[in-house]
């Protein structure tokens, strides 16, 4: 193993400070010692390289040519040193957070003002992962599970849920599609549905006190973004979370025949009780805000 051939460290550091102030009395006012350890730190030096590092004058002192360059050197690692332990010291460490959504919130809610969130909290590294399951959550796979669930829904006592904004659900289809003077007109058209929710029309229409059995035309789909779109073509009429079409709506895809209503449904951020940490709790909270603003 091979070893580094250098003197006493401390006695480089009193001798960088002696070279830069030109004067004992100043180097050790800077380094908070006495005028004698510093000559001894200096002496210490000059025996070790058995060289002569300062002539000293009536009332001052000056660098031998062997000094100035041996000062140069020591200058620019201590500059350097000190510039990387600032840095160190400093260094706000980046966190990882992964949220875990369903890909039509991901899309349609989170994506768009993932840059936001980013923006205000640079040092969380946010990760998104396509799931709806809590068995995620609960294996530490994800930090924060969005979800929509019933008001009344129970989970289990490690997990902590917070409210975002209510699951308002509708009927969404092209401008095309008329004849929709009440809802019981919806059953005479196709109804779209999205294996995720099989039940959302028959929430829906619980609302409104009438019975609802699928169709043999009606049409599903593996996610809502399919069904939207499907929605989009005319094939049908698709039930659907408010602030997921948004955008359809204000682009003018799409209209909501008999608006939005809210069927006890919202959806909640959850996380596990032992990791509501302040990065976690930032992004919730953020989360809680956003819909507001």
């Amino acid at each position: 193993m091979k070893r580094r051939t250098l003197p006493p460290l401390n006695a480089l550091k009193s001798f960088e400070a002696v070279a830069r102030n030109k004067s004992f009395s100043l180097a050790a006012e800077e380094l908070c010692v006495t005028h004698s350890a510093i000559s001894h730190q200096i002496k210490q030096l000059e025996e070790w390289l058995d060289k002569k590092l300062f002539i000293r004058h009536s009332s001052t002192i000056s660098l031998t040519a062997d000094a100035e360059e041996l000062s140069l050197v020591c200058t620019q690692f201590f500059n350097r040193l000190e510039q990387c332990v600032f840095e160190l010291t400093n260094k706000t460490s980046e966190v990882e957070v992964v949220i875990g959504a369903s890909h039509s919130f991901m899309a349609n809610w989170l994506i768009p003002r993932l840059e936001k969130l980013e923006v205000i909290y640079p040092n969380i590294h946010i990760k998104l992962m396509t799931c709806n399951e809590l068995k995620l959550l609960e294996k530490e796979k994800v930090d924060i599970l969005i979800n929509s669930i019933s008001e009344n829904h129970l989970l289990p006592n490690f997990l902590n849920k917070y409210l975002l904004f209510p699951d308002n659900m509708g009927p969404i289809c092209n401008r095309e599609i008329n004849l929709l003077h009440s809802v019981n007109d919806l059953l005479n058209y196709p109804l779209l549905h999205t294996h995720s929710n099989k039940s959302a029309w028959h929430t829906w229409f619980d609302q409104f006190q009438i019975s609802f059995c699928p169709k043999s035309n009606d049409r599903y789909f593996d996610s809502l973004n399919l069904m939207i779109e499907a929605a989009v073509s005319g094939l049908g009429i698709a039930i659907a979370p408010q602030i997921l079409v948004e955008k359809e709506m204000l682009n003018g895809k799409i209209i909501a025949p008999f608006d939005f209503i809210y069927c006890d449904y919202n959806f909640y951020a959850m996380v596990r009780k032992n990791n509501e940490n302040r990065d976690v709790m930032n992004i919730i909270n953020w989360l809680m805000a956003e819909e507001k603003s």
